[in-house]
């Protein structure tokens, strides 16, 4: 049966994490004072929620929150043009189509980010979803992409690298495939994901 392939972004299609840590780990430094280590290590435990709610969550309420977010946009959207896709990700994401399955990347960066990204790395997916006020990765999402392909929650695979990207998957009875970039098979194990891949041509073997 043919699917509707969901692809996380940063840290599945893309190899951006490591930057994105590296922004984000600085930043929470320099405004609260942390470690970089431990500022790195809260960043990546909590990564698959759009920035605002990351910090949300690490410091509920601070009224610095929203000038590092601002911050953090600003040189995510310098700086995430430049970074690469994981080397076979054009391949297999054009056999995956060859054999009929949608693909859909679903992303917690701006719509217009994601856009330009998709152009200037040449990637043409059946559907391009990005983060905007009320409209996240997760649920949202899901939703809309039920209704533009007319499809069943059976029919969407979601790959995603982050604990996040599985919670958001297991809530909403969603298959989900963990991409181990990010996080360890055993980070993933342990939280209760069944299905694991470290590289994505292991995709074509398990769709």
């Amino acid at each position: 049966m043919k699917k509707i392939l969901i692809f996380d972004f940063d840290g599945t299609v893309v190899n951006s994490m490591p930057r994105l840590a590296d922004i984000a780990s600085e930043l929470i430094n320099r405004y609260y004072g942390l470690s970089l280590e431990i500022s790195r290590n809260l960043y990546i435990l909590t990564s698959g929620l759009p920035f605002v709610e990351q910090l949300e969550y690490m410091f509920p309420g601070k009224k610095e929150n929203r000038q590092i977010v601002e911050e953090f946009e600003r040189q995510k959207e310098e700086d995430v043009m430049n970074e690469p896709l994981f080397p076979e990700t054009k391949d297999v994401l054009a056999y995956l189509a060859s054999q009929g399955h949608k693909i859909v990347i679903s992303s917690s960066n701006f719509q217009h980010i994601m856009e330009e990204y998709m152009e200037r790395c040449g990637l043409a997916p059946d559907l391009v979803l990005g983060h905007k006020e009320g409209f996240s990765k997760g649920k949202d999402h899901f939703d809309y992409i039920k209704d533009y392909f007319q499809a069943d929650t059976e029919d969407l695979v979601f790959i995603g690298d982050s604990l996040r990207d599985f919670e958001k998957a297991r809530d909403n009875g969603v298959r989900f495939i963990g991409r181990i970039s990010t996080f360890t098979e055993d980070d993933f194990r342990q939280a209760g994901a069944d299905q694991v891949i470290h590289d994505l041509r292991e995709l074509m073997q398990v769709l």
